[in-house]
């Protein structure tokens, strides 16, 4: 996958600019900017019948997202009973078993699920969605001894991450409290901001308890406010509890929570004030009780706008991205979702004017798709009422989660990926980068570096290149590998093994078959050589690849089109024509899927007018359950995204996944070899010196 602003592309793109242009001739002639496409019409699920273990799943999970939470829990008890279910199957049937038990009230169902789904996956105990569930379902049971084993465990376990940790403390503060007990609440939310690892978990903590003080029944508040009184004016969670009952206070006698060098009473909570008695009478059903958020009710019409070019050089990527919507509405509208697409071509002189004319109630948009027409919104303040999620890979500055969002993979993406591979799943520890001297090339390298430092590898060598001056290119190879001269006047000279196991090189993949073939002249073959998208892209339309030098290679991509979810999308374009006056698109790619999951994602939101941006980024941070075609997308609660990119091997048919074993046995082999090599040489030399 390469974004469309790169110089990279445009060859690729303009490809199909005659065909966009004769099928759009009449749309845009007429001046009509915009594309609309209408409500899907729901289809009406089938009534299920006895059928095989494929059919079963498939009605399940229609169950399940029609939040038909019953049937779902009836229908995944049955599957799980099934014996030709995969691992990954299983562990996704009692995911959504949990879920729609709970949400039926079933709470010793969703326990046992959960305890399953744990027993068989262990990784599981690291997320915050497990504990989740797994606190509001015991907490739902009204088991004191399950509540205080469960946080114990949790409190010992101080090697998970603290965001779980902290989001615990705060789940088993709202039990304690609705129980009564103000000074354990207290007491548990204190003990673990102490243990924050930096500034910013604790702000991260402090972020989290004050949304939850916001949903906090008004009869829970006054008593935890009771408590801490006024003292400790600076201390958590003392001090935002105090801020937040002056805030619901409203009272003449209450004082401003933010004026400085006051500290705040609580004269204006009285229970018998009347504004009291109706907060009171509206937070009478606990948090504990709220279903587990699926997608929005059936009944309502989500309505999401897409910024996209559909004109000009740009239009063939815009009518993929469009076509992957049409797919997801599609599927959305046969699980009875009903989503209106709203589509804006940013190509049209007045697309600026025409968004922001846009209902209110649009209040979600994708896109641009370029990072110059992302800039033209922000000036023109188009991300102020609305959230904002631009298809470019980088925002720039700290608007990442604050003015704007991103949905699109990112260098940092890339290098991360990499580096995991490296360091994680090969335990490698030393590395080298080897860049061209342009712009991408240099960014790429002070990226990779920054992120191996940061995960403690040793930066053995960097290097550099002119990209235009091949004959010079061997010689760069050389300084990285620290060739000595001896050797490339006499062959016969051993020459010393590379002080890093993987070297970096941010290329295209045509220039980086020759540069890295210039490592194999000089016995570079043990390493590891890593490679950057333009890889994966360029690997996903060759037909023959010489494979010959990167049998020890990776690089990071967002599409694999052989991932389930890639072939049901596959599936659900070849069930459906391109829309009218469009171009004919029929084979899913990354753009084709970066559409489709989009909206996936986008329908989850439930965002009413003038949400603040932290209010947004809990909700991404909360997102459960998008079916992402392309790699998943995941935001923290900054709001900043990372996608998990998939890791490919370079191979004669194109590319396939990284076999981790594989590769790990393939280096070692390589590397014995090389050693074994040297070892031969020293004799040899050994042998001539003493004849001498």
């Amino acid at each position: 996958m390469q974004h469309p602003t790169s110089n990279r592309s445009v060859t690729t793109l303009r490809s199909g600019l005659a065909l966009v242009l004769a099928l759009c001739a009449a749309l845009l002639a007429a001046g009509c900017s915009e594309l609309t496409l209408p409500a899907a019409t729901p289809e009406k699920p089938q009534a299920p019948t006895i059928q095989p273990t494929p059919d079963l799943a498939v009605d399940a999970g229609q169950a399940f997202f029609n939040r038909d939470m019953i049937r779902s829990e009836l229908l995944y008890s049955r599957l799980l009973e099934r014996g030709d279910i995969t691992k990954a199957e299983r562990l996704t049937a009692l995911e959504r078993l949990a879920i729609s038990a709970y949400n039926s009230r079933h709470y010793y169902q969703a326990k046992q699920a959960l305890d399953r789904q744990a027993s068989m996956d262990q990784a599981r105990l690291g997320t915050w969605a497990w504990h989740d569930l797994y606190i509001k379902t015991i907490g739902a049971l009204d088991r004191p001894d399950l509540v205080n084993d469960h946080q114990a465990w949790l409190t010992a376990h101080t090697e998970l991450p603290y965001e779980v940790r902290s989001r615990g403390a705060i789940a088993f503060s709202d039990i304690f409290a609705r129980g009564g007990d103000f000074t354990r609440a207290v007491n548990t939310l204190a003990h673990v901001h102490k243990q924050a690892p930096d500034k910013a978990a604790k702000a991260a903590m402090e972020t989290d308890y004050t949304r939850a003080l916001r949903e906090m029944p008004l009869s829970q508040l006054l008593g935890l406010a009771k408590l801490v009184g006024t003292s400790n004016p600076r201390s958590f969670p003392h001090a935002l509890i105090q801020r937040e009952a002056v805030r619901r206070g409203q009272g003449s006698h209450a004082v401003a929570p933010d004026k400085p060098g006051v500290a705040p009473t609580f004269a204006g909570l009285r229970p018998e004030s009347s504004q009291l008695s109706t907060l009171l009478a509206q937070s009478n059903r606990t948090r504990s009780d709220q279903p587990v958020d699926l997608l929005p009710p059936r009944n309502d019409v989500v309505r999401i706008a897409l910024a996209l070019p559909l004109s000009g050089r740009f239009a063939p990527t815009g009518w993929k991205v469009l076509r992957g919507a049409g797919a997801a509405q599609a599927r959305l509208a046969a699980q009875g979702r009903t989503v209106e697409i709203k589509t804006i071509n940013t190509d049209a002189a007045n697309w600026r004017e025409q968004l922001a004319a846009l209902p209110k109630d649009f209040r979600v948009i994708g896109g641009p798709l370029q990072v110059d027409s992302y800039k033209a919104m922000e000036t023109a303040g188009l991300t102020r009422d609305r959230a904002v999620f631009a298809f470019v890979p980088d925002l720039g500055g700290q608007q990442e989660g604050s003015i704007a969002w991103r949905f699109f993979p990112s260098a940092r993406d890339q290098v991360r990926a990499l580096i995991e591979l490296t360091a994680d799943k090969l335990g490698i520890r030393s590395v080298a980068v080897l860049a061209p001297r342009n712009r991408y090339g240099q960014r790429m390298s002070e990226m990779f570096q920054a992120e191996a430092k940061a995960k403690g590898l040793r930066l053995a060598a960097t290097g550099s290149y002119a990209p235009d001056d091949h004959p010079r290119w061997k010689q760069s190879v050389a300084q990285l590998l620290k060739v000595p001269e001896a050797f490339r006047s006499n062959k016969n000279v051993p020459l010393p093994m590379p002080d890093f196991g993987a070297v970096f090189v941010p290329e295209d993949w045509t220039p980086s078959e020759l540069l890295v073939s210039n490592f194999h002249f000089y016995e570079g073959q043990h390493l590891l050589f890593l490679g950057t998208e333009l890889w994966s892209v360029a690997l996903d339309n060759l037909k023959d690849v010489d494979d010959t030098y990167f049998q020890q290679a990776a690089c990071p991509g967002a599409w694999w089109p052989e991932s389930a979810e890639a072939k049901a999308l596959q599936t659900q374009l070849d069930k459906s024509a391109s829309p009218q006056g469009s171009p004919a698109i029929s084979q899913a790619d990354f753009w084709v899927a970066l559409g489709h999951d989009f909206i996936q994602m986008a329908v989850r939101l439930h965002l009413p007018e003038n949400l603040l941006p932290e209010q947004i980024n809990a909700q991404l941070a909360g997102l459960q359950g998008v079916p992402y075609a392309m790699a998943p997308m995941q935001w923290n609660h900054e709001g900043r995204a990372s996608q998990k990119l998939f890791i490919f091997a370079p191979r004669k048919t194109g590319k396939v996944l990284v076999n981790t074993e594989e590769l790990r046995q393939s280096i070692a082999k390589s590397k014995d070899r090389r050693e074994r090599r040297i070892s031969t040489a020293r004799e040899i030399r050994k042998a001539k010196d003493s004849k001498q």
